[in-house]
């Protein structure tokens, strides 16, 4: 063989070697992905350090948002006025409106384009009603259903409320139309909405699910509670002012939690007629303290 064809012979075999041990790689790489991935315990995160502080909604704007409250009943309003006043929050309030001013009213302000520039919002509703609905100071045969409520400040209608808390109070009063065994249970973490036939727009870059970031703390007592002769306030706003004036430094899911069980010693000692029933659904995704003041 002539030293030109030897040449060539071996560049093949070098060729032919080289491709071999490539696919030789290539068949045995699955076995190899196979192997546990041994990791460190530094490499893993377990030697975080072991507080590290609960995420926290922002609560630092000035004022800390707008309080709404709707007095239908015309008793509780100036307590709760200096409550979320002496908070931060810029308080509106509206006395004795028909059905037709409080949809008004609550289309205008889910509307304002202020809100962006606050950290929360609050809504406190006081009214007559029935399970579903509050009524205004006008006969109603329905009522302003409480869903409703809820929708005009969903993410998806209220984008300038979108990752922020929206806290509502309700006091309605009603026809007993529900046994007292069924009613004053606390849910946390509860679905705060139903399912509502529409489609979602997720507002921003962050996604926020259109039913996040709500509070909803209704409370219903029986009407005949507003028929006596001298109308008390309600035992419900009472005890919620209480836990804000003296506790507001606190998480306001735990501060619910021990008025709900304020509101259950008073139930202990009432007749049926005098009792409250409170519920809690809420689907906050961050720890919320109202003032760090």
């Amino acid at each position: 063989m002539c030293t030109l064809h030897r040449t060539c012979h071996l560049r093949r075999e070098r060729l032919q070697n080289g491709r071999s041990k490539e696919q030789r790689l290539v068949v045995r790489q699955p076995d190899i992905q196979r192997e546990p991935v041994k990791t460190s315990i530094q490499e893993s995160g377990a030697s975080l350090p072991r507080h590290i502080p609960e995420e926290r909604y922002r609560m630092q704007s000035k004022p800390l948002g707008i309080c709404l409250i709707i007095d239908c009943i015309g008793n509780d309003t100036e307590l709760l006025q200096n409550t979320f006043t002496s908070l931060g929050y810029e308080v509106r309030c509206f006395l004795l409106l028909s059905m037709e001013n409080i949809i008004q009213i609550l289309r205008e302000v889910a509307h304002m384009p202020r809100h962006q520039d606050y950290d929360s919002f609050v809504c406190v509703l006081m009214s007559r009603g029935n399970s579903h609905s509050v009524f205004g100071v006008d006969p109603s045969p329905s009522g302003l259903p409480l869903d409703h409520i809820r929708r005009m400040f969903m993410g998806d209608t209220c984008p300038y409320l979108v990752g922020k808390p929206k806290l509502f109070f309700i006091q309605n009063y009603v026809k007993t139309e529900y046994h007292p065994e069924d009613c004053g249970i606390l849910e946390v973490d509860g679905p705060a909405v139903n399912n509502v036939d529409s489609k979602a727009r997720q507002p921003g870059p962050c996604m926020v699910h259109r039913e996040a970031d709500f509070l909803w703390s209704l409370c219903r007592a029986d009407v005949s509670l507003l028929e006596r002769p001298s109308i008390s306030p309600s035992v419900y706003l009472q005890f919620l002012a209480k836990k804000l004036w003296q506790e507001r430094r606190r998480p306001l899911v735990e501060l619910h939690i021990e008025l709900n069980n304020s509101v259950y010693n008073w139930n202990r000692g009432v007749s049926d007629k005098e009792r409250y029933y409170v519920s809690l659904q809420h689907t906050l995704r961050k720890e919320l303290i109202l003032s760090c003041n």
